[in-house]
């Protein structure tokens, strides 16, 4: 019955609501790109034509200074950047909500001190930094490293720097919610404290948990790519970020080739904007004062007095004498 109920509420949610059906449609069609690029793009990505050439039939997006196809070196570089970003989301999102709950739920003197000092120390790290600093110990160790590692690398470190603020945040939430008389009774008839915690204080905070989300997804791939732009990562895979590194080093920009520029950027616009409507489509589905309320009735039409009469009401019993 209760998975019934949430699938029919998920359903709802996402066939009433125009924005969250919007956000959803476009970040599906980002990774559709993404998706068919892996497997199949116009030209083979290493194919070289004419260098700089502008947009035409023949190269939607033109091609770069190395002679490549825009479109064909966009649609390769974009799926690893995607996954990357939801990776970084999920586990910021994780992280940040387990140390929220628990440390919300069990909120004393001595918790509370260790979940402020762990926040703190996780938001003076700088996460782009510390994965420069990882990547050149692995490349000192080792002259060769692994790409698919050196990508696991990025995830877990952009994580473990970036939890702090929404951990604080969902922290402060589950604080307010335990002191409620429903969590009071439930523990009161000795209801067990990891039931309390997911199956009634999670749910209050699953739009922190969402925010949290999208937010994550974001700043993974911005820092992902930045980080590729630093050159932390190899520069002979596809992906956005070594495109914005050829980008800048053949000076792209002085040479006025816009739209090697537009397909480096292409990916990040329509993931951003996706994620930007589905955020307002959830902010709300989840706050009742955002919602548009659709009367069930509606008139035929409506009757104004144009004059009214006043009504004297008398004053009962001895209450006009009252001071």
């Amino acid at each position: 019955m209760k998975v019934s109920k949430y699938y029919n509420r998920i359903r709802k949610a996402l066939f009433n609501n125009k924005f969250i059906l919007a956000g959803i449609v476009i970040i599906l069609v980002d990774f559709a790109i993404g998706i068919v690029g892996a497997f199949w793009t116009p030209y083979p990505v290493s194919e070289t034509f004419g260098i700089s050439l502008p947009p035409s039939s023949a190269h939607i997006l033109g091609t770069d200074e190395f002679g490549h196809d825009v479109l064909s070196v966009m649609m390769a570089s974009t799926l690893t950047s995607l996954i990357v970003g939801i990776s970084v989301g999920a586990l910021i999102a994780i992280i940040s909500t387990l140390i929220g709950l628990f440390g919300g739920y069990y909120g004393g003197k001595i918790s509370g001190v260790i979940i402020d000092i762990l926040t703190i120390t996780a938001l003076t790290i700088p996460g782009v930094i510390l994965l420069v600093i990882i990547e050149a110990y692995f490349r000192a160790a080792s002259s060769t490293i692994n790409i698919t590692l050196s990508y696991i690398i990025v995830v877990i470190g952009l994580a473990i720097t970036s939890w702090a603020f929404g951990a604080k945040q969902i922290r402060a939430q589950v604080l307010s919610i335990s002191k409620r008389d429903y969590i009071i009774a439930s523990r009161l008839i000795g209801e067990k404290s990891w039931r309390i915690i997911f199956n009634q204080i999670l749910p209050s905070i699953l739009p922190l948990t969402v925010a949290q989300f999208l937010f994550g997804v974001l700043y993974g791939i911005l820092s992902l790519i930045t980080a590729e732009f630093w050159g932390v990562l190899p520069t002979n895979i596809n992906n956005l970020g070594t495109m914005l590194f050829f980008i800048s080093s053949n000076g792209a920009y002085l040479s006025n080739q816009w739209w090697w520029i537009l397909g480096a950027i292409i990916p990040i616009m329509v993931l951003g904007a996706g994620l930007g409507i589905l955020n307002i489509g959830i902010d709300e589905f989840i706050d009742p004062r955002l919602k548009e309320v659709k009367p069930k009735v509606i008139p035929e039409k409506i009757v104004i007095l144009e004059e009214q009469e006043i009504i004297e009401v008398p004053m009962l019993g001895n209450y006009k004498n009252r001071k």
